[in-house]
């Protein structure tokens, strides 16, 4: 579905957006069976990583939003049987994969 997979990328881009340092950078891979979009951010602590595709649960108040974008991010890959891996260190970076 072309309008689920653009919500998904239009999310996770939107992310690395709002959560990216000043003058940070965003690095886009696209490979044959996977997604990966990844910022120079402000990146997760370990421990709030299991929680961070929990409807309406945001770690800052640095960015406006709901809380609801990775959830939806969750709920279109469930449905197409998509993974999702998220690596990030705190004040160095995200980066969320998608792979099929």
């Amino acid at each position: 579905d072309k309008n689920r997979a653009v919500k998904l990328i239009d999310n996770l881009i939107s992310n690395a957006i709002k959560y990216n340092k000043i003058n940070g950078k965003i690095k886009i891979t696209l490979k044959e069976n996977f997604l990966s979009i990844k910022d120079s951010g402000i990146g997760i602590k370990n421990e709030k990583l299991d929680k961070i595709f929990d409807r309406y649960k945001r770690f800052n108040e640095i960015s406006g939003g709901f809380g609801i974008g990775l959830n939806i991010v969750w709920m279109i890959a469930k449905e197409y049987n998509l993974n999702i891996e998220v690596d990030s260190k705190e004040g160095k970076y995200t980066e969320v994969r998608v792979s099929w």
